[in-house]
């Protein structure tokens, strides 16, 4: 295996082959199953970190079409020329390889021609030339292409049909590629995560050549994108969690090939890299999957998350990556690290909820077991173009399901279906006028964007709170503000401020009222969507609504406006569009308006009963009861369990004085009470 010991598990590649099978008989299924297709030339390209999955096959004849486009979607031709198809083809030759019986030798040497095949009628058919720079040659697909071929190569390593002559040949090409690769360098690589994936294949070839001045420069690179690309808080700029976890593991390899090849790399690649870990185990749900946020799918990512454990030696990473380890990581580490992560122990971290507040992504639980609650709140910038129109959004998962999601993206084909799902109606978020405070022009473009304007957020031990606010309807003299509250496992509050002002004239200047607002407002119609897991059934029942699944149960009630059940596009895949069932609370208003939406969730069999009404809030000192511009509470009774919090809206106390209601009372602008806790928790002053 010349040249490839160090890369990956290849010290151990039979140990792999036959542990995957043993650990992950569904993933072999599945590999086996594919490279039955590829022997047949169809494609259908479903890897677990495919970035743009399909599920319909595609067959050609005998020719293949590298630059074919089918269903007008250019993604499915930057797949093709990925060459996935190699790597299947590769594992399973290793699969069958060792196989005693002539018809599994037999069926492992039609994987190897076919592998062969594939790769000549590429090298002869798909040159690189200045119009293939945008599509088989494209830089991104190129930087990936490499880690790939390097895999196949050293998974047909032991192929009789993987001759001298034709490793020479890819070898020429990989040459090549390297040359292409270090041309290409411009701002938008710099920014986009398309660097750091190519630039990772710069890295590879670097070390597979012992070429130290593509290592120098590799590194150099990878450096500064993820200097210029990850916040303070680890996260990757473009608001996606798919985006973030293909950068960090082109990052987390870069690193532990440089480890094995005893090569430095600079610290602050190392941290920022350490970061990104955290900020991903941070986004990833309990099941350990992450959020359709942005352009994303619903990806097991706890992968990346055990790959860290080992590159850092964490064992905290270790517990949130549920201390496994799944199949790709077995095909991607060495003997010893893998060792090393099995004898690692996993140490429970201190803090459940996590805010990563340069990138504006807050996450609130109650524990970090699989079964503990999640509420998913974002208030940040808009990212690329992998961004969606999404501030204020929210998603709810508890009892190891999805209650309240993100649509998720579906494709990037520049269509209606493209443009709705990247709007804010698409989102768990609040829309006024029927306008959206974002404005799609193209696949990748906005017109109009909502400038976020982050609030504050405090977390405790089983409960917590963020709040934020946005611009996108200043030109409507509304300012909405969201705060998100986690009462307890199985029950949040959102808390919906709009605070709108009129014609600034001079009637209107001397007749402002408490709430502060001026002239004669505008009534505005106001619309809260709520978009629920695509496994369950919505249904408005007893005044609320009612959301069953097969292992979650959750009521929602809003206390204001009108509320519907409809149906609504979701995408949890790339490709892959369904439905499912939407709420839309609606109001108006002229003037201050408010919102309160309870959810509470429990096992699907569990007893679920919840009632919420609003409160009246009083001075303790001078006996005044404040308006509901000024201030409201709520009392939310949760099997019997009860929970009352006061939210003030403006700014009250200028004199010594408490605000009481519900037979409860404290200082501050957002307070919970318990018949437990009587003297409640402040959890925002």
């Amino acid at each position: 295996m010349r040249n490839l010991e160090k890369f990956w598990c290849n010290d151990h590649l039979e140990e792999v082959a036959g542990d995957c099978g043993r650990y992950f008989p569904g993933g072999k299924e599945a590999c086996l199953e594919q490279a039955e297709r590829i022997l047949k030339n169809s494609f259908v390209f479903q890897e677990h970190w495919e970035m743009e999955r399909t599920h319909e096959a595609v067959v050609f004849g005998d020719k293949i079409e590298w630059d074919a486009v089918p269903f007008g979607d250019p993604e499915w031709l930057y797949a093709l020329n990925r060459h996935t198809c190699f790597l299947i083809l590769g594992k399973a030759w290793r699969y069958r390889c060792g196989e005693k019986d002539e018809a599994g030798r037999s069926k492992a040497l039609e994987y190897g021609k076919k592998f062969v095949a594939l790769l000549e009628d590429w090298l002869e058919n798909a040159p690189l030339a200045p119009e293939s720079r945008n599509g088989t040659w494209r830089s991104l697909e190129a930087g990936i292409r490499v880690e790939f071929w390097l895999k196949s190569m050293a998974l047909f390593d032991n192929c009789p049909l993987f001759t001298e002559e034709i490793r020479e040949r890819m070898e020429a090409c990989l040459r090549e590629h390297a040359g292409y690769l270090l041309e290409v360098n411009l701002p938008f690589h710099r920014l986009s995560n398309w660097g750091i994936l190519q630039n990772h294949g710069l890295l590879l070839l670097g070390l597979y050549f012992g070429e130290n001045g593509w290592i120098q420069e590799a590194v150099r690179r990878l450096d500064e994108e993820s200097h210029l690309q990850v916040f303070r808080d680890g996260t990757q700029w473009e608001q996606s969690p798919m985006y973030h976890g293909e950068v960090l593991y082109c990052l987390l390899d870069s690193l532990l090939h440089l480890k094995r090849f005893d090569r430095p790399a600079p610290r602050r690649l190392w941290e920022k890299v350490r970061k990104m870990v955290y900020a991903l185990a941070a986004w990833c749900k309990p099941d350990g999957h992450m959020p359709c946020h942005g352009d994303s799918d619903d990806i097991d990512a706890r992968d990346l998350i055990a790959e860290g454990a080992v590159l850092f030696k964490d064992g905290r990473l270790k517990f949130l990556a549920h201390g496994i380890l799944l199949e790709d990581n077995l095909w991607n580490l060495s003997w010893e690290e893998k060792a090393f992560y099995d004898g690692l122990e996993a140490r429970e971290p201190e803090e459940a909820s996590r805010a990563l507040t340069d990138s504006g992504n807050y996450f609130l639980r109650d524990g970090l077991g699989a079964d503990s609650d999640y509420l998913r709140f974002h208030c940040g910038c808009m990212g690329s173009g992998h961004g969606h129109g999404d501030q204020l959004h929210v998603d709810y998962f508890s009892h190891g399901e999805d209650i309240l999601v993100d649509a998720g993206r579906y494709t990037y084909v520049d269509n209606d279906i493209r443009k709705r799902l990247k709007e804010p109606a698409a989102h768990n978020t609040v829309c006024i006028d029927g306008e959206n405070f974002c404005e799609c022009v193209d696949s990748w473009g906005y017109s109009r964007m909502a400038l976020p304007w982050k609030g504050e957020y405090c977390f405790l031990p089983g409960m917590g709170m963020v709040s934020g606010a946005h611009l996108g309807y200043l030109d409507r003299g509304v300012f909405p503000v969201r705060k998100a509250v986690l009462l307890a496992k199985g029950l949040i509050l959102l808390c919906d401020a709009f605070y709108s002002c009129g014609q600034q004239g001079q009637e209107g200047q001397q007749a402002g009222d408490a709430a502060g607002n001026r002239g004669k407002a505008a009534v505005h119609s106001y619309q809260s969507r709520f978009h629920f897991g695509k496994q369950g059934i919505a249904e408005p029942e007893d005044g609320g609504i009612w959301f069953h699944s097969p292992g979650v149960q959750a009521r929602m009630l809003c206390l204001k406006g009108k509320c519907r059940v409809t149906k609504a596009e979701i995408s949890t895949e790339y490709n892959q569009l369904s439905e499912s069932f939407c709420v839309e609370n609606t109001w108006e208003a002229s003037g201050f308006t408010s919102q309160f939406t309870v959810v509470a969730a429990a096992g699907a069999k569990e007893r679920l009963e919840l009632s919420a009404e609003l409160l009246p809030v009083s001075m303790v000192r001078n006996g005044r009861t404040l308006s509901g511009e000024e201030a409201e509470a709520i009392r939310i009774v949760k099997n019997g369990a009860e929970y009352v919090v006061i939210v003030c809206h403006q700014e009250l106390i200028s004199e010594v004085d408490i605000f009481t209601a519900g037979g409860y009372e404290s200082y501050g602008k957002l307070m919970v009470f318990t018949p437990e806790c009587a003297e409640g928790e402040v959890l925002q002053y």
